[in-house]
């Protein structure tokens, strides 16, 4: 079991750090030990809000009852090997926060029936990206009432992730649990990557 400190700042008014956030930065720890490539069957979880600074956790085995404040668990197979990675709030107060809109995806998304479509200008993550466009797809086709927010998302690998610049980003509405719970589908220039999911609140 190995021990990484998580660094974050909040977004724009936001007094709470999102999962793309928090995914990002353990991705960018992971690159620092295990060949990104190699990486494969990738699977967040959301827990619990982040309001503070965290810590990350790697290790290969689980047991949720040995951790007070996990706010997220990651999850990937490396060299046939199963890894679960826990990110979990510690006492640090986050003391930075950065502007942020979600304006571009906004007003350059494309919606037609059950689908998405962005072609990317931004350099923002593929995982901040998807976020927004699911966020703003179910808020004009499903609801605004109440808070969408996302619960999980899952890749196949996280080869093609970083290398989205201009490319055609969309995402497919695959399931609607009584406008609760969704799953779409998660494409990159038409190839479908993984999935991601939404609850309402």
């Amino acid at each position: 079991m190995e021990q990484y400190n998580l660094e974050f700042c909040f977004k724009g008014s936001r007094n709470y750090v999102q999962g793309p956030d928090i995914f990002d930065a353990v991705v960018l720890k992971l690159q620092t030990i295990f060949n990104i490539d190699k990486i494969t069957n990738i699977k967040y979880s959301a827990h619990n809000m982040l309001y503070k600074n965290a810590h990350m956790v790697i290790t290969t085995i689980f047991n949720k009852d040995n951790y007070s404040e996990i706010c997220s668990v990651i999850t990937f197979k490396y060299d046939s090997k199963k890894y679960y990675v826990i990110a979990e709030e510690n006492n640090i107060e986050i003391e930075c926060s950065n502007q942020y809109s979600e304006d571009i995806v906004r007003t350059q998304s494309k919606i037609e029936k059950e689908k998405i479509y962005f072609q990317n200008i931004m350099e923002d993550s593929l995982t901040e990206i998807i976020v927004s466009m699911n966020k703003y797809f179910l808020q004009e086709t499903v609801t605004k009432e109440g808070k969408w927010i996302v619960t999980k998302f899952e890749y196949e690998s996280l080869k093609k992730s970083d290398t989205i610049k201009d490319k055609l980003i969309s995402l497919e509405l695959v399931s609607n649990f009584n406008n609760k719970l969704t799953k779409s589908k998660i494409f990159i220039e038409n190839k479908s990557i993984g999935f991601i999911y939404f609850s309402l609140v």
